[in-house]
């Protein structure tokens, strides 16, 4: 059963548009922010040549030139390029997740249809083979694509400006990506499949991310969860001062993916299913 439904899960993602679409953001985003940041360095290179001849293209280039410098202060980076690798880095976690939730909506509960709380009716088909395929096959898949999207982005910005991102920031940024993508997919994944509605399970779960994540950085609460990796995105390695921080919450974001599994299997186990005539009776 669980093997059946590893392929069963397999094709469902391979077949359509999900998998080129995922493969589609990726690169969009790993190439938007350091190709446009590449061009505001270039802009001003620009301006700069043109700041001997006075007037409004001095001034521009002194606009242009205190913008990358605030931007690379901001980021606390050595240079522009490394300010276009953090923010895509950070876009891939943040409008790359919600896309990603968005594509994976009918494996996560779509397939039950109008039926909100059913599971669909299959010969032999039991919560454990229902639940735990999906649980290996797309908190895996979310990782691997965090993790190697960040380690692209890090190399299409050091071909465009040079080796401005350090191996260190690639693989800690795409830690960081991945620990957090695994804890966000594995809580939407348990919404849709316990509410059998995966576009309010998109909603509850992203929004509801981005509140805990400003609730818990106002009351500075800031260690040991997986919204601490979520603000390290994007951050240069060299500036992370508390190892253990980090370490922790990755564990914690491993633990409470495995508790989001067994509250799911444990919700879809308790049902009382009834498909045999007409509608669903629970």
């Amino acid at each position: 059963m669980f093997k059946a439904g590893i392929k069963k899960e397999i094709k469902l993602f391979t077949r359509g548009f999900r998998l080129w679409g995922l493969i589609i953001l990726v690169m969009g985003l790993a190439l938007t922010y350091p190709a446009m940041y590449k061009m505001i360095e270039v802009m001003g290179d620009a301006l700069t040549d043109m700041s001997s001849l006075g007037g409004e293209a001095a001034s521009a280039a002194d606009s242009v030139s205190g913008m990358m410098g605030s931007l690379t202060a901001l980021y606390g980076a050595d240079s522009i390029g490394q300010v276009g690798f953090y923010t895509g880095v950070a876009a891939l976690v943040g409008i790359g997740m919600l896309i990603t939730m968005l594509l994976f909506m009918v494996t996560a509960g779509g397939e039950q249809k109008k039926r909100s709380v059913i599971i669909p009716d299959c010969a032999g088909l039991t919560p454990v083979g229902y639940v735990m395929p999906k649980f290996a096959i797309y908190p895996i898949l979310t990782v691997v694509i965090m993790f190697l999207g960040t380690l692209f982005a890090g190399l299409v910005t050091n071909a465009m400006f040079g080796n401005v991102v350090s191996m260190n920031d690639m693989l800690f940024s795409g830690a960081c990506a991945a620990g957090y993508g695994l804890f966000e997919i594995t809580a939407y994944f348990m919404v849709g499949l316990c509410m059998g509605r995966p576009g309010i399970a998109v909603v509850i779960v992203y929004l509801g991310s981005e509140l805990v994540s400003l609730l818990l950085t106002a009351f500075r609460i800031d260690r040991f969860n997986p919204f601490v990796l979520y603000n390290m995105v994007g951050s240069p390695y060299e500036q992370i001062d508390d190892t253990n921080n980090f370490v922790l919450s990755l564990i914690v974001s491993v633990i409470l993916s495995v508790i989001f599994c067994l509250i799911t299997l444990m919700v879809a186990g308790l049902r009382k299913i009834d498909n045999s005539v007409g509608d669903a009776n629970l």
